[in-house]
């Protein structure tokens, strides 16, 4: 097989050759209008990600604004900006009004930023990825080389592939040294049989991918500048600072290695996300395992997010979706009972696990006789504020509760996993305390 028996890679619509770089959407002839004056400036419109993913404009003031108009800035900053030739009209604020800076205005624009039709439709809506983890997909070519990068994501209505950048090899270290954001992957949306696109409809499905590439990722990583195109015209581009978080080194199940069982499980999480009810659900625990992988709110304030997450999954799939347990019932049943049920129904296994040494012996300590009530009596302990529980709770390793957290993580991971009904080798947390082979097959 030769190098033009590849698929080409995707190019990319922005490149970045450091972490945080500025990008630069739209450069133009812009008009302002600020209080009663109109005036002309020749800028940009720029996309940034430090200190907070955010849109703006930056512009060189024509001979046209006479600065004596200024008087304090703080009574009006209020500003339009129009770029004529492409429809477009913002409202934004102005940040810096300086005569003597290369570019002397600087606003500020609230989202969402659209420029072009959105009512035209599409044959295909391209985006970008930032700070996804390294994945191990099929075969893609440059000009020069070929290299295992892609990944392809298929349902019943669309395709969407995600390409990994051939430099992402030489950018990820910049960005573990520099933190922030770095884009990794070009993204292509399209819809089977040669149907278009509305640019509702790519944003719903594209919403969706997004929740899946946060379980996926362990962290958010939405996709980013999404453009509509037409027998290859562009229609419309979308500005919008989606939530992503900066990097930050988590553990994610989802394997570098091979990544079939990846690409297959999109179909059954997208047919779970057509319902509003579970896609409610699905939204809420993510959430809350996002926040839970990421330690935003510490080791113990991310044990009580896991439980709530672990017992929404039990109400929303065993008492609701199943109808295993009447609801009325719910009342009766302690926190690790329901775990306890849920774990059973998908054949998990609900003992601790060998490597959790410090946890062992806090339930041997404590008559303790599987995970899910080591996990729930930590648990308790943090959210139950009588003095015998505060001090019950500092008794308590830092060990034991990290491995609680863990514990709490993987019982989520593997719960969506036997749902999605994923097939193939997953990252298992619990063997990586003692660098033991962390991966694990699931058939």
């Amino acid at each position: 097989m030769s190098l033009k028996d590849f698929p080409k890679i995707l190019a990319p619509i922005y490149k970045m050759s450091n972490p945080n770089d500025i990008i630069i959407l739209q450069e133009g002839e812009y008009f302002l209008k600020w209080k009663d004056k109109t005036f002309t400036s020749k800028g940009f419109l720029f996309f940034q990600w430090i200190p907070r993913l955010s849109v703006g404009f930056k512009g060189k003031l024509g001979d046209d604004f006479n600065y004596s108009w200024c008087g304090p800035l703080e009574n009006d900053i209020r500003v339009e900006i129009s770029l004529p030739q492409y429809n477009l009209t913002l409202k934004g604020i102005i940040y810096k009004l300086r005569k003597f800076e290369e570019y002397n205005i600087i606003c500020k624009l609230p989202p969402n930023i659209i420029i072009g039709d959105k009512l035209k439709t599409s044959d295909i809506v391209r985006f970008e990825i930032a700070n996804l983890k390294d994945l191990f997909g099929g075969p893609v070519r440059t000009e020069n080389a070929a290299y295992r990068n892609r990944l392809t994501f298929k349902n019943f209505d669309a395709e969407i592939i995600i390409d990994k950048s051939p430099d992402a090899i030489k950018l990820k270290p910049k960005l573990s040294d520099i933190g922030g954001y770095q884009l990794f992957y070009t993204g292509q949306l399209k819809l089977y049989r040669s149907k278009k696109l509305t640019f509702q409809l790519s944003q719903d499905i594209l919403d969706s991918f997004s929740y899946y590439l946060l379980f996926i990722n362990g962290r958010r990583c939405f996709p980013l500048f999404r453009t509509g195109f037409n027998d290859g015209q562009k229609t419309w581009a979308l500005f919008s600072p989606y939530h992503n978080d900066p990097y930050k080194e988590v553990i994610s199940w989802a394997s570098s290695q091979t990544n079939n069982g990846i690409e297959r499980m999109w179909k059954n999480f997208s047919e779970i996300w057509k319902n509003p009810d579970d896609r409610d659900s699905l939204k809420t625990i993510l959430h809350w395992y996002t926040e839970a992988n990421s330690n935003s709110a510490f080791i113990e304030g991310s044990i009580v997010l896991l439980q709530n997450g672990l017992e929404l999954l039990f109400h929303w799939l065993i008492v609701e979706k199943f109808k295993y347990v009447n609801p009325n019932d719910t009342e009766s049943l302690s926190a690790k009972s329901k775990i306890n049920f849920i774990l059973s129904h998908f054949s998990i296994k609900n003992e601790i696990p060998d490597d959790f040494d410090s946890l062992i012996k806090y339930a041997k300590q404590n008559n303790i006789v599987n995970g899910p009530e080591s996990f729930t009596r930590i648990r308790n302990h943090i959210v139950h504020p009588s003095s015998k529980k505060r001090k019950a709770l500092k008794e308590i390793e830092s060990n034991a509760k990290i491995e609680a957290l863990h514990l709490g993580i993987w019982y989520v991971e593997m719960i969506l996993l036997r749902l999605l009904e994923f097939k193939g080798n997953y990252i298992n947390r619990c063997k990586m305390i003692k660098n033991k082979d962390k991966y694990e097959k699931i058939e």
